[in-house]
């Protein structure tokens, strides 16, 4: 009988997590409380993300979504002038409420289990977790040696005290208002690609192309901006989009909102410790860096690779001591998150430096960030200039 690994969250990275331990021999039990397909931000996948999701077999299911193709990022000033072009490979624009019902669907295709319902507790009992599961009127009482919080930024396990304080990233106080539009117009060079429009620090635009005729748009600002206008989300996002710069203006000037508009505040957090004892924090539940450069997914995707390989490595193990394990796990994860929050840090304090190093100086070096093959890779030059300009 295959060992059962609960899995707390049926977004992209709890199904990725799940038909990553199906291949390693375990039977994943996802612990779902929303029905899929359900809205989801954060649109935009990387080359690597992709490759991953191919290694998973689900190419032909990728390419059945018939997503817009993505070749890299433009970026834009305040001046129409001044943009630049960052490559980042061969990758894809998903629309979220299907790319993660297609995995959750494939998950369970393979395999995996799903608990519908919603978890309530989790506590360590001897050399096991206990998990409380709360499905309509009925409570389950679930136990395994192995967990994946997969829970997004509701942080299941950091809320339930199993691991340390919460930390603010650098854009906690910001919030993000989105929403899909009709009626965008599209320039020839910018394809189907990711346009980022920016002005005063922190503050800037994302505008994401789902199909042919929708584009998810958001606007990110502080926190104390919105709550001094006294406007409506939808009114304040709409405006904010209409005034933010020439160069979106030219593109959304006769866009139609035709999804509701939604919100995010306070998104920028790390947990610094989170794994203990065959609990495994996978995706946004241990770290949200702000999404400009749109590495949300791939975090989650590659992520369940890496637990997959170590919660197999902890089973295999004739010693009770996992930290290890652990310790490697998160060294992985977290040096890849570091690399995209130093790029984030400088391209916030020397924009046209960041445009220099990118398009000029090493633009092969960060076609690879940007294509996300940042995992146990050693930091090039300009990446190495980088951190220390920001030291």
């Amino acid at each position: 009988m295959k060992e059962e690994v609960f899995i707390i969250g049926g977004g992209p990275a709890g199904a990725a997590s799940a038909m990553n331990l199906l291949r390693e021999g375990f039977q994943p039990v996802i612990i779902e409380a929303e029905t899929f397909p359900r809205f989801h931000i954060g649109e935009s996948l990387t080359t690597e993300c992709v490759d991953a999701l191919n290694r998973l077999g689900l190419e032909q299911q990728l390419r059945e979504l018939a997503p817009p193709r993505k070749t890299g990022v433009r970026i834009f000033s305040r001046n129409p002038e001044n943009s630049f072009f960052v490559g980042a490979g061969d990758a894809w624009q998903v629309e979220r409420s299907r790319f993660d019902a297609m995995m959750l669907d494939q998950a369970m295709e393979r395999g995996a289990k799903l608990i519908h319902g919603k978890a309530t507790s989790l506590k360590r009992e001897g050399e096991q977790w206990r998990i409380s599961v709360q499905t309509g009127s009925e409570e389950l009482a679930l136990h395994a040696r192995f967990v994946i919080d997969a829970s997004g930024q509701n942080r299941f396990s950091q809320k339930k005290g199993l691991f340390g304080d919460v930390m603010e990233g650098d854009y906690a106080r910001q919030i993000s208002f989105f929403s899909q539009f009709e009626g965008c117009t599209q320039k020839e060079s910018d394809g189907h690609d990711t346009l980022i429009f920016h002005r005063e620090h922190h503050e800037w635009v994302w505008m994401i192309p789902l199909s042919e005729t929708v584009t998810s748009i958001g606007l990110v600002v502080p926190v104390e901006d919105y709550k001094k206008s006294k406007l409506s989300m939808e009114a304040f996002l709409e405006q904010g989009i209409a005034s933010f710069s020439e160069p979106l203006k030219e593109r959304v000037h006769a866009a139609k909102r035709v999804g509701e508009s939604r919100a995010i505040s306070n998104y920028s957090f790390s947990i610094d410790h989170y794994c203990r004892d065959g609990l495994f924090c996978v995706g946004d539940c241990h770290r949200f860096i702000d999404p400009i450069f749109s590495f949300g997914v791939q975090f989650a995707v590659i992520e369940a690779e890496y637990v997959a390989k170590a919660i197999a490595a902890c089973a295999a193990s004739n010693s009770s001591d996992w930290q290890p394990v652990h310790d490697h796990y998160m060294k992985v994860t977290s040096d890849a998150q570091d690399v995209i929050q130093d790029l984030l840090t400088y391209f916030w304090a020397h924009p046209w430096g960041f445009a220099t190093m990118a398009h000029l100086r090493h633009p092969e070096e960060f076609l690879e960030i940007f294509a996300g093959r940042i995992y146990e890779a050693e930091a090039g030059e300009g990446l190495t200039r980088i951190r220390e300009a920001i030291a």
